[in-house]
């Protein structure tokens, strides 16, 4: 996603007069310049309310919103209950600052209505791009947020709350079910959900004694909606699991690879590669034909793409190619470690330090008691299984 917005920000500049370097440098430190919304003539700007909601919503982006600390411009509740407590941020910056972000992307202010005592704020990220391929990511989002007062100042809110307000609820053993009345539950998949946690408890984090929700909505659009969108093109998926809940568009009460992020022990080392490695290998590995074609898929790129190198891979830097590499690229490893050393090994890769090729190849070397070349054949042979 970065080397996307990279490429976005060199075709908006006039190549004549800025040097790719130096493009380079500002996007990847970012600038400090006051972000300005532009506003659109539907938005009444004489009344009080709506304008202090659009000075709000300034001042939120301006506020460092990419990073969590206690931001002024948030509700208090929310931020009492989640650490990460705007839905939407790590769909918006994907992996990069917010000042990085808003030099391609311009926040224009679509409206902002009255929302029974609340308003509500919905806010176009868009480019000046025209031509393809760029024109295909023209609109990064349609952010969408709730003002709510809070001793006498508004402040933002998530729009979970209000969007499921009237959802049906459903508890099946520790895991809460929410769903509107749309969604046909499935009794027996919900106790297959929580049978199938039970045995990750079991093997791989018997400390874990907690509860969550899992909202099940009926498509990509409305789970969107539950992460604060009206459109999204950044970061969309079929789930998401957050703080205390799972998000899912699947419609499907079973869902493997999101309960694997929300079972397995807390490591903040464990790299992305090796925890979506995981979700996948235990996960969506219970699906065996869908496992399939996105292994077969990884191997394919990897013996005709340049780009699909090892070390690309587990650094998670590969070319888009329609579906994210270090899924199957961390389940490979998982698989190699699995079938030498079984869930002890599988337990050694969870709880260690696994944030890039150098670190994952260290500690295979460490858990296999084997020197690094003979991990790198292992892995290049797992790899050449799937073509």
């Amino acid at each position: 996603m970065i080397r996307l917005l990279l490429i976005l920000l060199l075709f908006s500049c006039d190549s004549g007069n800025v040097k790719e370097e130096k493009v380079n440098n500002e996007l990847f430190q970012g600038t400090k310049d006051h972000i300005t919304v532009h506003i659109s003539s539907r938005v009444d700007t004489t009344n009080n309310d709506v304008k202090e909601v659009l000075d709000l919503y300034e001042n939120y982006i301006n506020s460092q919103s990419d990073s969590i600390y206690d931001n002024p411009y948030w509700n208090s509740e929310e931020k009492a209950q989640f650490e990460d407590f705007d839905f939407s941020r790590i769909s918006i910056y994907n992996g990069i600052s917010s000042s990085q972000l808003f030099r391609i992307y311009t926040p224009f202010v679509l409206s902002i209505e009255p929302k029974n005592e609340k308003y509500q704020i919905r806010v176009l990220y868009s480019n000046s791009a025209i031509e393809p391929p760029y024109v295909g990511s023209k609109v990064w989002c349609i952010h969408k947020l709730n003002a709510l007062r809070e001793e006498g100042n508004w402040k933002l809110e998530n729009l979970l709350v209000e969007k499921t307000r009237k959802w049906q609820k459903k508890q099946v053993g520790f895991i809460e079910y929410v769903y509107s009345d749309e969604h046909d539950f499935d009794e027996l998949q919900a106790k297959k959900a929580v049978n199938f946690c039970n045995k990750i408890i079991q093997r791989f984090n018997p400390n874990f004694h907690s509860k969550f929700r899992f909202y099940l909505a009926n498509d990509i659009d409305e789970m969107g909606e539950l992460e604060n969108f009206d459109y999204y093109f950044t970061g969309i998926t079929t789930g998401k699991a957050r703080e205390g809940m799972i998000l899912s568009s699947k419609g499907d009460e079973f869902y493997p690879h999101e309960f694997i992020h929300k079972l397995l022990p807390t490591n903040k080392n464990r790299g992305h590669v090796i925890e979506e490695g995981l979700a996948t290998f235990l996960g969506t590995k219970e699906n065996l034909e869908e496992y399939l074609v996105i292994m077969k898929k990884l191997a394919h790129d990897y013996n005709i793409n340049e780009t699909f190198s090892l070390k690309n891979i587990l650094n998670n830097q590969t070319d888009w190619n329609g579906y994210p590499a270090a899924y199957p690229g961390g389940a490979l490893i998982c698989e190699v470690i699995f079938e030498i050393k079984g869930d002890e090994g599988i337990r050694e890769l969870i709880n260690n330090k696994t944030n890039n090729y150098d670190e994952i190849i260290k500690l295979s070397m460490s858990i296999l008691n084997l020197e690094e070349d003979k991990v790198i054949r292992l892995i290049d042979n797992k790899i050449k299984e799937y073509k």
